[in-house]
């Protein structure tokens, strides 16, 4: 039988920074500023981390800075963020979540919420924004949205251009930085952990 793994949901929060780009470095306040979490149970929850391999530490001046490790394993709990911070949006977003749960079939590739949707400041009549890296129905997407009388912009980005450029085009490394991911996670993660 496999060794139990000890994942915490502060775990959970703590790496949704770290997907946050896929390149930040964050030093233990950092963390504190954005997560209601002490800053001894942050120290804790990044060492941690650290040990499971998933994040590698570095001194610059007197600041220990934090980031993403390469490889599989940081990719395996990156996943495991990813679905987190999906599960955190449809909780709070019952609404959006219900149109997305009609969309998703729709999409061949990755897609992804971006926007003020995916960074928490959406208002009532604020519109959809979506990213899909891979094929996608547009005119059922256009049909579901008046349906329920949300307006979506779509953009879509064949997969070839969205492996090759995902660390280069602006856009896309906007999409990496503010995302919720709603299918193709674990394709979208492999590539942006790649650098």
């Amino acid at each position: 039988m496999p060794k139990k793994l000890d994942i915490r949901e502060d775990h959970l929060r703590i790496l949704s920074l770290f997907t946050q780009g896929y390149d930040r470095e964050i030093y233990v306040r950092e963390v504190c500023k954005y997560l209601p979490i002490s800053r001894g149970t942050v120290q804790l929850d990044l060492e941690y981390l650290e040990a499971k391999q998933v994040l590698h530490s570095a001194i610059k001046g007197k600041t220990r800075l934090f980031s993403l490790q390469q490889g599989d394993h940081a990719r395996d709990f990156c996943i495991l963020a990813e679905v987190y911070r999906r599960i955190c949006f449809e909780e709070e977003k019952p609404f959006v979540a219900g149109v997305l749960n009609r969309i998703v079939p729709l999409i061949e590739g990755s897609g992804a919420v971006f926007g003020s949707h995916a960074e928490g400041t959406a208002d009532e009549g604020a519109d959809l924004d979506l990213f899909v890296a891979g094929k996608f129905r547009v005119e059922e997407v256009e049909k579901i949205g008046k349906t329920y009388g949300l307006e979506i912009h779509l953009t879509v980005y064949p997969p070839e251009v969205f492996d090759r450029d995902i660390h280069k085009d602006p856009f896309l490394r906007e999409v990496l930085r503010n995302h919720v991911l709603i299918k193709g996670v674990e394709h979208f993660v492999e590539k942006a952990v790649e650098r």
